[in-house]
């Protein structure tokens, strides 16, 4: 009889040039704005200087510009944070949970597989195994939920979820490939001396 497992691995993912091209987007366009906005502010508060009703609508203006700026900075910084991504990995038995963690705020929850249903697992960069994640069959889908991390091993697996066959990319540690390997040793390659 086997004894339960449970195990867990939070793994930060890597930024790739698409993250850091959105970023210095996101950067440039709240530059931009912030431009745009302290020109509206100066541009009004000079043609406000002729009458005293207008000095005080000049501040008022100023004092919303100043707001709008606040804000554009505001959600630069949530669109950056949002870039900080973490994939956390939970092994329940035969069971594989993939969520993705943003910003350590929020969470979803991506994938359940049940390995005892794969038909393939093992590293991606494992030639003996890997030409189903080289070379998949028309339709089916590459699910990258993996970290581009070397912390841990990238693998890959064969399955159907709910009804559809997939492969999914995670980083998995050498323990938990171990403990799935038990529930499905004809499937799952094996690594022990890694």
């Amino acid at each position: 009889m086997m004894n339960d497992i449970f195990l867990e691995n939070l793994v930060p993912r890597k930024k790739d040039a698409k993250d850091k091209a959105i970023i210095v987007l996101v950067v440039l366009a709240g530059v931009v704005l912030t431009v745009v906005l302290l020109m509206l502010m100066f541009g009004l508060s000079m043609a406000a200087m002729s009458s005293d009703q207008m000095r005080n609508m000049s501040s008022m203006t100023f004092s919303i510009g100043l707001l709008l700026v606040a804000a554009v900075w505001y959600g630069v910084y949530r669109i950056i944070n949002s870039r900080n991504v973490e994939y956390e990995y939970i092994v329940t038995n035969s069971e594989l949970d993939i969520d993705k963690v943003m910003s350590k705020r929020g969470r979803k929850h991506l994938i359940t597989i049940d390995v005892k249903n794969a038909s393939c697992m093992g590293r991606i960069d494992d030639d003996s195994c890997n030409s189903v994640y080289k070379n998949p069959p028309e339709g089916v889908k590459i699910l990258d939920y993996s970290a581009n991390s070397k912390m841990s091993f990238t693998y890959f697996i064969d399955c159907r979820v709910d009804e559809t066959r997939k492969i999914v990319l995670c980083q998995l540690t050498n323990k938990m490939a171990e403990g799935l390997w038990r529930y499905n040793p004809k499937c799952i390659k094996r690594y022990i001396n890694d």
